[in-house]
């Protein structure tokens, strides 16, 4: 997927790999190319489980309850530049918590025109 700075509106997805359908909450970690970093998250309404088995023009094939997506609002992509993060997972039924960290992801926002 191609990144703008300034865009709003695109669907981020996160390949899992597993199922996350028993999650009490799912968040993104995005780091940003000046080393701050924001969260998003189930909880704050950001981050919804992908529910549907769909094919993502980057990732391929995604089987429902093993991807989440993020809704890109206004001002998240507020640097250009090389981007990375990752997806957790959490379940707090069984004690302790099943807690999973998925695999680190890159991608680059560019300049907008």
């Amino acid at each position: 997927m191609t990144l703008r700075k300034g865009e709003v509106g695109k669907i981020f997805r996160v390949a899992a790999g597993f199922d996350m359908s028993l999650n009490t909450e799912l968040s993104i970690k995005f780091n940003k190319p000046d080393s701050t970093s924001v969260t998003k998250t189930k909880t704050g309404g950001e981050v919804v489980l992908g529910t549907s088995n769909i094919t993502d023009p980057d990732l391929g094939s995604l089987t429902a309850n093993e991807y989440v997506e993020y809704d890109i609002e206004a001002g998240f992509l507020d640097q250009d530049g090389t981007w990375t993060g990752c997806l957790t997972y959490t379940n707090t039924g069984p004690d302790p918590d099943n807690i999973y960290i998925g695999n680190s992801f890159t991608f680059t926002v560019l300049s907008a025109c």
